[in-house]
């Protein structure tokens, strides 16, 4: 196959670069035009149709040109579709070529993103088949009951548990609000988290019923006061956690035919520090579990936070008991370290993730419990994804079609500015000195429950605002503002839009938006 890559004037360099090492059979057209965004559709099939395109068996045009390409194709006789939107990626788009059936309105990368993910899916599906298939029935581990049955087993993908912290003293419309999200988030299993200290069975009642209403997942509940337990269970919780030494006899009567998690502690909820004393009290616990009747159990050695006592000898932990006992299914409790260190939670999850695999961890439990984990489960569930994939491939997790890069890119795509000829240079100067516009003036707001950007009109010289616009989109606000002839100066338009696109980007990346006050990123 040999493809025509179409471009402008400004860009034909770039894209001579970008294709200079390439072996995909191709040409380069370059068009009388200086900024190839600029060009349409038609104007490209009018001036091709004067080009010898003989041996041409496809056209690709620059992807963020408007338009339908079919139109080439009537007037050449000749497929044509979207490339990507930067030149850098050209590569990539005729590596795959002729595995993808591109677009003629969307940009390449859209077309391989949508691909990327279907085959990532088609993969986690096979893995999971597999996983049913070769699993001996003594091995398998199954939470839940019907449509919403959970697998878990050494080959099978880690479950992803949310827990709602302190689920216990929200309201039943908050409880709502979470379980929704972490649902559409994509967590396996909810988890209603009570406050330390205990006393509040009405309200572990009350918090599973709400939680199993709103969501037809697995619900479970953290919880270490027996009566909380008792009345979660009564509730219809399908999985209970911290079951140790302490409450695992005063509750056995009402919880033996429930999943249990059984964690390490001892008497008094203590937990040793030394890993072989640590595993030796969570066997103790296991083995009289199951003496007291308990027959789903899943064990829990406890991911101590960093210094507190010590995150690396809890892993430790975690390695030993999977070297003694390769079955038992054993929870991973990722949000004990998330929580408790002011990083962002992105990379954390994904190495938690990865070591939880290393061990051999079936479900990994995270919170949202602060403003710096928002977006963990989601966070999470594709970390296991990654690392599912990963471990499958028998590769670390990179060049998967799917990551967690959000802040940083694998490669700069940005056009580098190079001077060939002779132009004036000036070092920028210019002050934009503060005025006030006559049509009025803007706040702009974040409302975090719908992730919109609020901007809000206020006439000139009053103090309450005529007029509140929300969107997503800057663009769709300031075309607002545009449109309804509320601003007449160029400085107050670049003002404007230069704090809707910060407010923007708070709500992407989870910084706090103020008003006139610059994102921070990076260190102190």
């Amino acid at each position: 196959m040999k493809v025509l890559v179409v471009t402008g004037m400004r860009a034909k360099d770039i894209v001579k670069e970008h294709l200079r090492r390439n072996e995909f059979d191709h040409e380069i057209c370059i068009l009388p035009v200086p900024v190839a965004a600029l060009m349409s559709t038609q104007y490209i099939a009018s001036m091709l149709e004067h080009k010898d395109l003989s041996g041409i068996d496809l056209v690709l045009i620059p992807g963020l040109i408007k338009g339908d390409t079919s139109i080439i194709r009537k007037r050449v006789g000749i497929t044509s579709w979207k490339g990507p939107k930067n030149a850098a990626d050209l590569p990539n788009v005729l590596k795959v070529i002729e595995k993808i059936r591109f677009s003629t309105i969307s940009p390449a990368d859209e077309s391989i993103r949508k691909a990327g993910i279907k085959d990532i899916e088609r993969s986690l599906n096979r893995i999971e088949k597999e996983s049913k298939k070769t699993t001996p029935r003594e091995d398998l581990f199954i939470l839940g009951k019907g449509e919403k049955r959970l697998f878990l087993g050494p080959n099978f993908p880690m479950r992803i548990l949310a827990e709602i912290v302190d689920a216990s003293i929200m309201s039943t419309e908050e409880i709502k609000k979470r379980t929704n999200f972490f649902d559409a988030s994509g967590a396996d299993i909810i988890d209603v988290g009570m406050v330390a200290g205990g006393g509040h069975p009405e309200d572990s009642s009350r918090a599973v019923k709400a939680v199993k209403k709103y969501t037809k997942k697995i619900v479970s509940i953290d919880a270490q006061d027996p009566e909380e337990i008792i009345c979660a269970i009564k509730a219809g919780a399908d999985l209970i956690l911290s079951i140790d030494a302490e409450n695992m006899s005063e509750v056995a009567e009402f919880t033996v035919d429930t999943p249990v998690v059984v964690t390490a502690s001892g008497r008094g909820h203590v937990l040793e520090e030394n890993v072989e004393k640590r595993i030796s009290q969570l066997n103790e616990n296991i083995h009289r579990a199951r003496s007291l009747g308990y027959m789903n159990i899943i064990a829990d050695p406890v991911l101590s936070p960093i210094f507190s006592p010590d995150l690396c000898t809890s892993i430790q932990a975690y390695f030993r008991f999977r070297e003694m006992d390769a079955n038992t299914p054993v929870l991973f409790g990722a949000g004990n370290v998330t929580e408790l260190i002011d990083g962002d939670s992105i990379g954390a999850n994904l190495l938690l993730t990865g070591i939880a695999a290393e061990v051999g961890a079936n479900i990994i439990l995270t919170t949202e419990g602060s403003v710096k984990t928002k977006n963990s489960v989601s966070e999470v569930v594709k970390a296991v994804k990654m690392i599912t994939l990963a471990k499958n491939r028998k590769s670390p997790p990179k060049d998967l079609g799917i990551d967690l890069l959000v802040m940083k890119d694998k490669n700069w795509k940005e056009e580098m500015f190079t001077i060939t000829e002779k132009i004036k240079k000036l070092s920028a100067k210019g002050n934009l000195d503060p005025a006030h516009d006559q049509r009025g003036s803007y706040r702009i707001l974040i409302d975090r429950d719908k992730n919109e950007i609020v901007m809000a009109h206020y006439d000139y010289g009053t103090i309450k605002p005529d007029l509140i616009f929300k969107s997503k989109e800057p663009d769709q606000l300031i075309g607002e503002a545009i449109n309804r002839s509320l601003l007449s100066r160029l400085e107050h338009a670049y003002y404007l839009g230069r704090e809707l696109e910060k407010a923007k980007i708070a709500i992407l990346t989870g910084k706090s938006y103020v008003q006139d006050q610059e994102l921070f990123f990076g260190t102190n």
